[in-house]
């Protein structure tokens, strides 16, 4: 899929920092959960829907 936004835009639409978007996207990356196609990251491919699915949100 095709994100709609860069991940400046999606930090500033969830009013988070840009820095935090992008570790929860790499470390999202390091878990083998999602793959990134292309240079700029803005195409990702889920790669474990079920451990997606599972993640808790933290506060």
């Amino acid at each position: 899929m095709t994100l709609p936004m860069c991940r400046r835009d999606i930090a500033d639409y969830l009013g988070l920092t840009l820095e935090t978007v992008s570790r929860a996207l790499s470390r999202l990356h390091e878990l083998g959960i999602l793959g990134f196609i292309g240079n700029n990251q803005r195409q990702i491919v889920i790669l474990d829907r079920l451990q997606l699915a599972s993640l808790e949100l933290q506060d």
